[in-house]
């Protein structure tokens, strides 16, 4: 089926992280969403069954139309033709409006530079170009989305974008904790003085909230301009700051 928003996350819980209360929002707006995961997680904690059941029961929470996986191998993708044709193939089969995916350009090692993280924005971002092209060895009938958007921005990157997701972000939080076997591991105890992972995530969403003056918000980037028929439609809702 086609999908209004496809977005590509690198393991079964980063789409939800990245963009859980934008697929919401969209899904109660009307739009049709989907998620495709890179990889079964499965050098994470858990298995990649027990990560696949976490994946559905997201899915569920989030309203997803589409959730697939790739299986390209946790912590072995690579940015190759073979692995872009894979991602092309994806976007020409549910024939996406709007992409997104990790930001390619992220600082190399734990946390957003995981090398499935950087190396799935690549893969994306070429697989975004070569849906479009008739002579490339895909299955499908060619597709150009309109657009391509990033998540997972290193500090110092800013947005071109904001969305508030202020009335989901509690759906967003209940689907990141469907994946127990990552964030509530009895092997993996949290040490009860560092935040919990709901804070972490809530801190984030509260700081782009910030920005826009709602209370929870997402935010993107989009390396390419944007057309604005109307600029005052981008500030039609702006409460300004005393």
């Amino acid at each position: 089926m086609s999908v209004d928003f496809l977005v590509f996350g690198p393991h079964p819980d980063d789409a939800e992280i990245g963009a859980g209360g934008l697929l919401r929002k969209m899904k109660a707006l009307g739009h049709s969403t989907g998620v495709i995961d890179m990889t079964t997680g499965d050098m994470g904690w858990g298995t990649p069954e027990i990560r696949a059941e976490e994946s559905a029961a997201a899915g569920r929470i989030l309203k997803l139309d589409v959730r697939e996986n790739l299986d390209l191998g946790d912590c072995r993708i690579e940015d190759t033709f073979e692995n872009r044709c894979k991602a092309a193939a994806v976007i020409r089969r549910h024939r996406p409006q709007i992409v997104l995916s990790p930001y390619y350009n992220l600082p190399i090692g734990r946390g957003l530079g995981h090398n499935d993280h950087y190396k799935t924005g690549q893969i994306v971002a070429n697989a975004y170009n070569l849906a479009h092209l008739r002579k490339a060895p895909i299955e499908g009938e060619p597709h150009q989305a309109k657009a391509i958007f990033f998540y997972f921005l290193p500090p110092g990157t800013l947005p071109t974008f904001i969305v508030d997701i202020t009335g989901y972000f509690d759906d967003m939080i209940a689907a990141i904790d469907c994946h127990k076997s990552q964030f509530f591991n009895p092997e993996r105890p949290r040490p009860e003085h560092l935040p919990s992972v709901r804070d972490v995530f809530e801190s984030n969403a509260r700081y782009w909230g910030w920005q826009i003056g709602v209370k929870h918000a997402q935010a993107y980037l989009s390396v390419t301009p944007l057309k604005v028929g109307d600029p005052l439609s981008l500030v039609r809702d702006v409460i300004p700051r005393p």
